[in-house]
């Protein structure tokens, strides 16, 4: 009966687990072609300020909202998609708490990521054709690379924030899906990001196992090429701080660096103003 009883057991538990997996269909039919025009300049215009100026919940929803406007009159405008990609991760993983929330928002992320590379028509093309996106990495180029980060962004807020213990255990290989879109970023645009695509690596290399590219070693080198190379930005320090030395369990390393976070001169570095508030939001609130 024993055995009987961890045979029915683990049935159960394959089925409850591939009621986890995430599922995924190609968006390229509802990608649009970019036709520029002086309606939507006017509208990218205001809606760019509007990003630059959020600084909490209601201001960043105003942005979106006014960058949603502007594909009603160019629905292929890839700057305003990928825009739209890394505001939904922000408004995920900043201004809302409910799992199943922020798990349908950094989907979305992905979706408006995934409609910015569509502006590639060889990548669009090769994916209609029955490939799926990460499979079609090399037809992306420079231009794509910000869809191609926040997509993998997207994906890796949506591991930690949006799915269940379960879940990360059967969606592992999806973490090897964004390591091929990240080496196609390291090929075609090397300089990327300010070190947020080496701590992006740094993550997959953790989470993943040895059979599936997984490697410490690695992830340890590229997160010291992460700070070295962000040193105007403030992510690679509180990516540190906030997730690496806590695995490493060094919660004094940990702390100085949240410290050195909040208490920085945003002004002085580069990454996009709202993340920037975020940022040191996030790790005065870690500090107290």
């Amino acid at each position: 009966m024993n055995k009987y009883f961890r045979a029915i057991v683990l049935i159960v538990s394959g089925v409850a687990l591939s009621g986890c997996a995430m599922q995924w269909v190609p968006n390229w039919q509802e990608a649009g072609q970019s036709t520029p025009n002086a309606q939507a300049e006017d509208l990218a215009q205001q809606a760019r300020l509007l990003f630059v100026q959020a600084r909490d919940r209601d201001s960043l929803l105003a942005s979106i909202k006014a960058h949603k406007q502007v594909l009603t009159a160019n629905s292929g405008d890839y700057e305003i998609l990928a825009s739209l990609s890394t505001q939904y991760i922000l408004l995920g993983t900043a201004y809302t708490e409910d799992r199943g929330e922020k798990s349908r928002l950094f989907r979305q992320a992905m979706r408006y990521a995934e409609l910015a590379m569509y502006t590639n028509v060889e990548f669009k093309k090769i994916v209609a054709a029955g490939s799926l996106p990460w499979e079609a990495t090399e037809a992306l180029a420079k231009k794509e690379v910000a869809a191609m980060f926040f997509w993998v962004t997207a994906l890796q807020y949506e591991f930690k924030e949006g799915m269940t213990l379960p879940g990360k255990i059967v969606n592992l290989d999806w973490m090897a899906r964004g390591l091929r879109f990240l080496d196609r970023i390291e090929t075609v645009d090397p300089d990327f990001g300010g070190g947020a695509v080496e701590f992006a690596k740094v993550i997959c290399y953790y989470v993943l196992p040895k059979s599936k590219g997984g490697s410490e070693t690695k992830g340890d080198e590229y997160m010291a090429r992460s700070v070295a190379k962000g040193e105007e930005w403030l992510l690679p320090r509180w990516a540190r701080g906030k997730y690496y030395y806590a695995v490493k369990g060094e919660d004094e390393k940990a702390r100085q660096d949240l410290a050195w976070v909040a208490s920085r001169n945003l002004e002085k570095f580069k990454d996009p103003a709202p993340w920037k508030v975020h940022f040191q939001e996030n790790a005065r609130a870690l500090l107290d």
